[in-house]
């Protein structure tokens, strides 16, 4: 079974690289709370919404797509992506700390929008 997991991550750590990273944990690191898991196979929301939104996004591992985003395309992608989900037991908790993570993020400074699967 394959395990799909969706993060906020660190774009300036040192050992995540945008270009020429060797693909192999090359994810930047997790910052945030996992997102609460999503019934679509290998993040499916996050590829729609990125395509949808044309952020800028790249696989930058065998198993993890990066996107470069702001703290308000994350509340914006949190909000599209559980609409009419957040009552729902596996969602409503993981919503109210994710949501407590987001409002503490600066809202002048790009972060990674992350999804892996392995």
């Amino acid at each position: 079974m394959t395990v799909c997991v969706v993060y906020v991550g660190d774009l300036d750590n040192p050992r995540f690289k945008w270009e020429g990273g060797d693909w192999n944990g090359n994810v930047p690191p997790r910052l945030s709370p996992e997102f609460p898991p999503r019934p679509q196979h290998y993040n499916g929301d996050f590829h729609a919404w990125v395509q949808k939104t044309r952020v800028e996004c790249k696989q930058t591992d065998f198993g993890g797509w990066t996107a470069r985003v702001t703290k308000s395309q994350i509340a914006e992608f949190i909000a599209e992506v559980y609409r009419g989900d957040e009552e729902l037991p596996w969602v409503k908790d993981g919503l109210i700390e994710l949501n407590a993570f987001v409002d503490t993020l600066d809202g002048r400074r790009v972060y990674a929008l992350v999804a892996t699967e392995w």
